[in-house]
């Protein structure tokens, strides 16, 4: 028997797809169920009626209102909960049908929690408070064509809104002129994901939502909340430059107590901010952070336009700030069966916790804070046991602190145990608790490719060798490993044992697999197995035999390579061929085959010389390569040889500069950094880079002076502002960023490679 206490309401066309998980999540309890479908030339209409529901037909009218109040005067039951087919429930149905019968009879609508999830990870998800239930008959019906508000025939006021999607770091909340009451946050949580980025590119519901919100723009050309809207469809389509401008007027327009006010203000400093516009976000939310105190998510975007400023230790606070407002969340919550009324506002999961720790961490590190630094991942671990950035910094700054892979793996372990024991890190206050369980082997799988990503190779393999959880790692992840650590006839023997059968006659093996492969075959001295070849697409079967008779004959007769007259004819190269070659010597470097990585750079070279043009442009691009990876020694004496012989280009250049800035050669760097600037004047990290010298050698120059003269106080007013402004320059983020895995590179000197350290 149907309860008369809550019914659903929704519209519907072609989701036939996603309804079925929607109604499933509400199947456990009979309700009365209306849906009203505009126009499915799918199965909806049929599934619905399995599942009970009375299915209403109307014509689409580019009209989501007039769709949605179709079913609402046919209400049997005393609230009404509307839904969307991509929306399904979580927890918390069986405690709304015990919460509502509670609720005063003053009140007439309540909020609902929804996750609406943008990614796939288990911490891409923004968590809002829309009002989603109200009572029947109580003269609410929804207006607008697109992101229809809900409103009240007598009086006349608008309700709370929705947030009706979400894509990226934009939000769609509905308007309202004046709150008449009170809106509890009941006991209710919803996932919607109809806003995934494989979902919007199915569906092109941004350019359905474009056309109906121009035509609600051409009806009121000023509305904010349209304007507001546009911004955010912009954003999902991409055309971000218009979206800001949507902003920008839609926040001048606004009135300040307009309840979706927080949210424009975030979404146009998280745009501005994902633009690089660092000062107009600073300009924005200096202002706004102070008008919404308690918005977390404006204060780690304040943080992030200051960190990207140089201002570090403004940023640090301002992150700091940010996870303070979990206390404020946290005091919001009320024990009256769970309901809020607290201020809600629409915010990214971690906000006020690990994304907080987790940016205060990076900067604690990087000023050389190490033990803070730990302390800082650790609690944002303590919050979200797969937040996968926080993990990967605990591991760099316990490397960067001289912690031996066995220990780091170790501490990694522990904090997992630690985790396990005190029950942490399984749901955060004000979100969504979440639905994974963690076990022991998921314990260890994790902290096993944590390792490897801080280049601990070894250690990861280790732990393989010695834990029953190999086949929870993938084999194409363990070949590589393998190589990384030089353990490459383990890398041979297992590439063989598992895709000579089961990819013989099959082009189905993804290229970087393959590549690893091939580097595996070479580095053993091998030639390419006709198993490998039957891997390879058509297009690229003669490019890599090609390359592998090369290789065979470079390697026993150096000097004497040459082309066979028939192969010259196969390396007329096009795109695909090239793209070939380039990975293969890509994949070389970053495994840390170095030697083999010459060998086939040597034969990109001559393969390439007449497409490519000079030997030099070639050993440039490789050098390139090489310091990307923070094999910075090796690379800087190739820049150098490039020197000799030809000029560098700007990105040589800076890359020298800061090799001899990391030794302290500042009059040297400087000179690079300007040579850079001469042959590109827009360089951004070599104008910040001969900035920092120029102060560096400014204060040297000081403190000499202030050796003759110590008592000069104007000399240590001027060291003392000169610090601050170094400080702020150093801060900027222009310098190269070489993690764990990098930063173990930069004490290779190379194999095959006439390299030496100048400095001694």
């Amino acid at each position: 028997m149907k309860n008369r206490l809550l019914g659903i309401h929704m519209i519907v066309q072609n989701e036939e797809h996603h309804l079925p998980r929607c109604l499933d999540s509400l199947k456990p309890i009979g309700m009365e169920c209306f849906i009203t479908d505009t126009g499915s030339s799918d199965h909806t209409p049929e599934i619905a009626k399995t599942y009970g529901a009375t299915v209403l037909h109307a014509r689409w009218q580019d009209d989501f209102a007039h769709a949605r109040n179709i079913s609402l005067p046919l209400a049997g039951t005393e609230w009404v909960l509307c839904l969307d087919a991509d929306e399904y429930v979580a927890q918390g149905l069986e405690e709304l049908l015990k919460y509502l019968p509670k609720v005063h009879k003053s009140i007439s609508r309540l909020r609902i929690t929804i996750e609406n999830r943008y990614g796939e990870g288990s911490e891409e998800r923004v968590i809002s408070q829309p009002v989603r239930l109200f009572r029947a008959h109580q003269g609410y019906r929804y207006a607008g064509r697109v992101h229809e508000q809900l409103v009240r025939s007598s009086p006349c006021k608008l309700a709370q809104g929705e947030v009706a999607d979400m894509n990226n770091s934009d939000t769609d909340i509905d308007e309202e002129d004046l709150l008449i009451e009170t809106e509890p946050l009941a006991p209710l949580c919803l996932i919607h994901d109809g806003y995934l980025a494989s979902t919007i590119a199915k569906e092109h519901k941004p350019r359905r939502n474009l056309k109906l919100i121009e035509r609600e723009l051409a009806d009121e050309p000023a509305q904010p909340f349209h304007l507001y809207n546009l911004g955010v469809t912009y954003c999902q389509l991409g055309q971000i430059e218009q979206a800001i401008e949507a902003f920008r007027e839609s926040l001048r327009l606004i009135e300040l107590l307009a309840p979706y006010r927080p949210t424009l203000v975030r979404d146009y400093a998280k745009t501005l901010v994902g633009s690089e516009r660092y000062d107009e976000a600073h300009a924005i939310l200096a202002v706004e952070r102070q008008r919404y105190p308690s918005y977390a998510d404006l204060h780690l975007l304040y943080g992030e336009a200051l960190e990207q400023q140089g201002l570090e230790e403004r940023a640090y606070q301002s992150y700091a700030r940010a996870a303070d407002c979990r206390e404020v969340s946290d005091r919001d919550v009320q024990s009256d069966g769970g309901s809020t009324l607290g201020v809600s506002y629409v915010t990214e999961t971690g906000s006020n916790s690990y994304r907080a720790y987790t940016a205060m961490a990076r900067i604690a590190q990087k000023r050389g804070f190490l033990k803070e630094s730990v302390h800082l991942y650790e609690l944002a671990l303590d919050s979200m046991f797969t937040y996968a950035p926080a993990w990967a910094g605990l591991a760099d700054v316990l490397q960067q602190s001289g912690e031996t892979d066995k220990n780091i793996a170790e501490t990694l372990l522990a904090r997992c145990q630690g985790i396990k024991e005190s029950g942490r890190g399984d749901s955060i206050r004000g979100e969504m608790p979440h639905s994974y369980a963690v076990k022991n082997e998921d314990h260890l799988v994790y902290v096993i490719y944590v390792l490897a990503g801080c280049g601990a190779y070894e250690q990861a393999l280790k732990m393989l060798d010695t834990d029953a959880c190999t086949a929870r790692i993938h084999v194409a992840d363990r070949i590589h490993w393998m190589l990384c650590a030089n353990r490459v006839s383990e890398a041979l023997q297992l590439a063989e044992e598992h895709w000579s059968v089961g990819c013989v006659n099959e082009v189905n093996l993804p290229a970087e697999h393959r590549i690893d492969w091939a580097l595996a075959c070479w580095t053993n001295g091998l030639r390419l197995s006709e198993a490998f070849l039957a891997t390879t697409l058509p297009q690229e079967k003669n490019v890599w035999k090609v390359m592998d008779r090369l290789l065979n004959q470079l390697t026993k007769e150096p000097r004497s390579i040459k082309p066979a007259s028939q192969e010259q004819k196969l390396m007329q190269w096009g795109p695909q061929a090239e793209m070939v070659a380039e990975k293969v010597v890509q994949q070389a470097v970053k495994t840390g085959q170095l030697t083999l990585a010459e060998q086939l750079h040597e034969l990109r070279a001559m393969m390439m010389c007449d497409h490519w043009g000079t030997t030099v442009t070639l050993r440039r691009e490789f050098a390139s390569l090489l310091y990307r990876q923070g094999y910075t020694i090796i690379a800087a004496n190739l820049l150098i040889q490039c020197m000799t012989e030809s000029e560098l280009d700007a990105e040589g250049l800076f890359w020298l500069g800061e090799t001899l800035y990391a030794k302290g050669y500042d009059e040297q760097a400087l000179s690079l950094f300007e040579q850079a600037l001469e042959q590109e004047p827009a360089h951004r990290q070599a104008r910040a880079g001969a900035a920092v010298c120029y102060m560096r050698l400014a204060l040297k120059a000081i403190q000499q002076e202030w050796v003759r003269s110590p008592s000069a106080e104007w000399l240590i007013a001027q060291h003392t502002a000169l610090e601050q402004r170094l400080r702020t320059a150093e801060g900027i983020p222009w310098r190269t960023i070489f993690h764990a895995r990098e930063r173990r590179n930069q004490l290779a000197s190379g194999t095959n490679f006439p390299m030496h350290d100048r400095e001694g």
